[in-house]
């Protein structure tokens, strides 16, 4: 039997969902874990919680396996009390906004600035889901960039219809939360 020299890390992260009502988030967890897309609206009352296992091998050659507790926050404001709660623990956290919905943009530093309050410094991506819908945008990516960069975090044009950068943005976070 051959040994291996690689290290190997068990990892149980949680990261956490953020955003206005409809913009998205349980679509995109939906096709993340499950690769499907339903074209229905369910209001997430409280936080759902949903598990995804990532294996991968980290830039300095450790072989990673995560466990990924996406939790996925309700987006009404009038729960900020809430939301804190939820906020604890989190190792990342993703804000959704809706490319169809200027006024999910505007709100971004208010789920930012609450988000950081609990969970301190740990990394934040911006989403901008439906990016399929490009008839129907209301923002731009370059106004998204440029929130981005105010912000200091990364972020993504995606679509949890067509899957567009789904993977890519989870994965990228679950790299991220291990290091």
């Amino acid at each position: 039997m051959v040994k291996s020299n690689m290290v190997k890390r068990n990892y149980i992260k949680k990261i956490c969902l953020l955003g206005d009502g409809a913009v998205g988030k349980t679509s995109l967890i939906r096709r993340f874990v499950f690769d499907e897309f339903k074209d229905e609206y369910i209001t997430t009352i409280g936080t759902k919680v949903t598990k995804k296992e990532l294996a991968f091998i980290a830039d300095d050659g450790t072989d990673i396996h995560l466990n990924l507790m996406i939790h996925d926050i309700l987006g009404q404001a009038k729960f900020e009390g809430l939301h804190r709660n939820y906020y604890r623990g989190s190792e990342g956290g993703f804000i959704v906004i809706d490319m169809t919905r200027k006024e999910t943009l505007e709100r971004v530093r208010w789920w930012y600035d609450g988000f950081k309050a609990v969970a301190g410094d740990v990394p934040i991506t911006l989403i901008g889901n439906k990016n399929d819908l490009v008839d129907e945008h209301e923002i731009t990516p370059d106004i998204l960039s440029e929130t981005a960069k105010d912000l200091d975090c990364s972020y993504y044009l995606a679509s949890a219809r067509s899957g567009e950068n789904v993977e890519r943005f989870f994965n990228n976070m679950g790299r991220r939360v291990c290091r």
